[in-house]
């Protein structure tokens, strides 16, 4: 009689061992990519943007913080972004698409190569980020965020004979992975 009991009270705890892992896995989908609430960073521009259209190479190095889930709470990116005949009223307008690729070191110790498209906009001096996993932490994974950029202080102003070569950048939403 006891064996009929333990053996019954078995066969139940077997059958509900897969509503375990399933309810596990549900819940834990949620967190299974960051979210980064706060960005913040810097950009180098060269050869640097004046009033004559040149092609620029953007190198920009951000923070990210206030991330959760996927398993880190920061991470650290460094990003290319290639401007054809770029100069400095390109820069104030929205709707300038160019490529980008991003390499970002995580709390973890992980890495996660991006590679997408930064586009000017929604609003002057923002850019909007759309970028996929290719490589690392999150594999083909979505990423986005729209950052708003400023020159820095003694970075440039503007012209071909003081091109502007620095700017900071903000997180204007959240740095997200899904």
């Amino acid at each position: 009689m006891k064996l009929k009991r333990v053996f019954g009270i078995g066969i139940a705890m077997a059958l509900m061992a897969p509503i375990g892992v399933l309810s596990a896995q549900a819940g834990g989908a949620a967190a299974a990519t960051p979210t980064c609430k706060t960005q913040t960073g810097t950009a180098t521009i060269k050869p640097g943007l004046g009033k004559t259209k040149k092609d620029q190479v953007i190198t920009a190095l951000t923070a990210l913080s206030a991330c959760t889930g996927g398993g880190v709470t920061k991470g650290s990116g460094k990003a290319t972004i290639k401007v054809k005949a770029g100069d400095c009223a390109g820069l104030a307008k929205t709707g300038q698409k160019m490529p980008i690729s991003e390499t970002i070191t995580w709390s973890n110790g992980k890495t996660s190569t991006l590679t997408g498209t930064s586009t000017t906009g929604p609003k002057v001096a923002q850019a909007t980020i759309t970028l996929k996993v290719t490589k690392g932490l999150f594999l083909n994974k979505k990423a986005s965020t729209v950052v708003s950029f400023a020159p820095a202080k003694g970075g440039g102003s503007c012209t071909d004979a003081a091109p502007l070569k620095k700017l900071t950048i903000k997180g204007v939403k959240p740095f997200v992975v899904s």
